[in-house]
C-alpha cells in the first residue's frame, strides 16, 4: 500500500464513523424512534469494526514512515 492509499481509507473511516453517530441521532432524535438493535449494531460493533480498520491503517502508515526514514 502506498501512502495516498492509507491516507484515502482513513478519511473513509472517518466519514464512515461520522455516519454511524448521524444515522443513530437521525433515528433517535430526529424521527422519535426507540433505540433499537439497528442503532446498537451500528453504533457498537460497525463503530468498534471500524476503529479497529482505523488503528490497522495508522499502524501501517507509521512503518512506512519509519522504512522512509531509514532508507535515506
Amino acid at each position: 500500500m502506498n501512502r495516498r492509499t492509507i491516507r484515502y481509507a482513513i478519511v473513509g473511516c472517518i466519514v464512515a464513523m461520522a455516519a454511524a453517530v448521524i444515522y443513530a441521532a437521525v433515528r433517535l432524535l430526529v424521527l422519535s424512534q426507540r433505540a433499537d438493535l439497528s442503532i446498537l449494531v451500528v453504533n457498537i460493533v460497525v463503530f468498534a469494526g471500524i476503529a479497529g480498520v482505523l488503528i490497522y491503517l495508522t499502524k501501517k502508515e507509521r512503518d512506512i514512515e519509519e522504512e522512509e526514514m531509514f532508507r535515506d
